[in-house]
């Protein structure tokens, strides 16, 4: 399996053609269908994301992506002649909030399907999966292990079983010069949050090296960012891993930083901070490496129809490059090629069917290849992982491709 990394791409590589050709083939003759949601020229569905609350900032870009794909599906003449139109609902990153709002797109404004781009998609999933609703979103709970409805394009950060680890993390750690470990995460962690701790913990211990695992809130106190320093200088820990909002960690790592501590691996589970973050902090979080952010080729032909759809659909957002402006475009492109598989009159049922059935999908190479079937529910076992560089402006790959072995334990 090969990665790439993800560059700045020169603005004289855009060409809006390229998008067009792109979804050339989307486009024909409509068919009448009574499916909720699909009418002639239309297929409607329902996002869902938090406006509001702690996340919201964190959203954002994704809704960009996701405008960015639709527009230029629905500017080549949709799917079999529809176009793809969304109502939006905030959950306010609420489990019961989006059991509520998840309903309500289904029951009352007839949605064919969800787009979850939240972290909170526990609350309203067993729901969904009872009624047959196709869901596409991003893998942030475990429960997107759970239900054959739900589509997600990589299950990084979770697994049907929580107990299957993979020794990809510790390895990666050992071959930087780790040695201890000093794992942090959220005392309210997500179900994404505490999955993903778990199998950081066992993949490092899994390769020997000793964890010491501590909480810190998502705006740390004074009184916790001391006590993350004495543990680091009491169990001389060289490795700092976190499952803690990307904002939230370099806060702590430039505080570390600050102090001199000779920290060798500085990961994240999560994606890498954009450019706000990067021009507060600079060379003081310059080696944070993410596992989580796919490499990309920018000369690639996918990646300039990527760009130049965000240019055209999504101008408001400054900084095209932050990977969740880029999740949002996979997403939006899972659901284009979820209706291309369910045929003229999709239903809900033959989009399942459909997708699922799927094999290497890469949503036009700006994503690992996934198998919809095969790889249902299964943390990975290689991955890149990418550093912010030396100089605190950009990010540089470390390695594009490494791969450890399953474990159970």
């Amino acid at each position: 399996m090969t990665k790439r990394v993800l560059l700045v791409l020169p603005a004289a590589l855009l060409a809006l053609a390229s998008v067009v050709s792109c979804d050339a083939r989307a486009a024909t003759s409509t068919t009448a269908c009574d499916t909720p949601g699909v009418s002639s020229d239309q297929v409607r569905v329902g996002l869902v994301y938090p406006d509001t609350g702690t996340l919201s900032p964190t959203f954002t870009p994704l809704r960009a992506g996701l405008n960015a794909r639709l527009g230029a599906v629905n500017a080549a003449g949709g799917v079999n002649g529809r176009k793809i139109e969304y109502d939006w609902a905030d959950d306010g990153a609420r489990q019961d909030t989006n059991r509520v709002v998840t309903q309500d797109l289904v029951e009352n404004k007839k949605e064919f399907a969800i787009l979850e781009a939240t972290a909170t998609a526990t609350g309203g999933a067993a729901n969904l999966a009872a009624k047959g609703i196709p869901v596409v979103g991003v893998s942030a709970e475990p429960v997107w292990a759970e239900y054959q409805n739900m589509f997600t394009f990589s299950f990084a950060q979770v697994s049907l079983n929580s107990s299957d680890v993979v020794t990809t993390f510790g390895k990666f750690a050992q071959q930087r010069g780790g040695s201890r470990a000093l794992l942090l995460s959220d005392p309210l962690s997500s179900g994404q949050s505490s999955s993903t701790a778990q199998h950081l913990q066992g993949s490092l211990q899994a390769v020997g090296i000793p964890v010491t695992a501590l909480v810190a809130d998502q705006s740390p106190t004074q009184g916790q960012l001391n006590e993350i320093i004495r543990q680091i200088t009491t169990n001389q820990a060289d490795i700092l891993a976190s499952t803690l909002p990307v904002d939230t960690f370099a806060q702590i790592v430039a505080t570390v930083r600050q102090r001199n501590l000779p920290l060798k691996v500085v990961l994240t589970a999560s994606v890498l901070p954009g450019n706000e973050v990067l021009a507060r902090y600079g060379s003081k979080i310059a080696g944070m490496t993410s596992f989580n952010v796919q490499a990309l080729d920018v000369a690639s032909a996918g990646y300039i129809r990527y760009r130049t759809a965000m240019n055209r659909f999504a101008p408001e957002l400054q900084d095209i490059n932050q990977d969740l402006a880029r999740v949002g475009y996979v997403l939006g492109d899972m659901l284009v090629r979820g209706l291309q598989t369910a045929g003229p009159c999709p239903t809900r049922q033959s989009f399942i069917s459909g997708l699922r059935a799927v094999t290497n999908y890469t949503a036009d190479g700006l994503v690992t290849p996934m198998n919809f079937e095969a790889d249902f529910g299964r943390i990975p076992v290689c991955y890149p992982f990418i550093a912010i560089n030396a100089a605190g402006n950009g990010v540089t790959t470390v390695t594009p491709d490494l791969c450890g072995e399953r474990v159970a334990r």
